[in-house]
């Protein structure tokens, strides 16, 4: 179940080698986004992404059960955030 990225596969040039669809990209930044696809299709294949979805899922869950409680876990986080990261004047 590996899913690509849409425009993760960037176009071949005379010689076989990889380049990007768009000339004003230099080679090393498409290098670099082709290095980023990359890693991150085979995070999407790993176990980790599967125990991320299950976690999603069981969120979306206990958000349905729970809409109250969910909602004043939210504030409650935003609100040790907000004086965690208030600056003094």
């Amino acid at each position: 179940m590996m899913q690509e990225i849409p425009g993760s596969e960037p176009a071949q040039n005379k010689t076989g080698q990889k380049r990007s669809s768009n000339p004003h990209i230099p080679d090393q930044v498409a290098g670099v986004s082709e290095h980023v696809a990359d890693l991150y299709n085979q995070f999407r294949e790993s176990r980790n992404y599967s125990k991320l979805q299950d976690a999603k899922q069981q969120m979306k869950e206990y958000i349905k059960d729970n809409p109250v409680e969910s909602v004043l876990y939210s504030l409650g986080a935003g609100v040790v955030l907000g004086f965690i990261l208030h600056k003094k004047r």
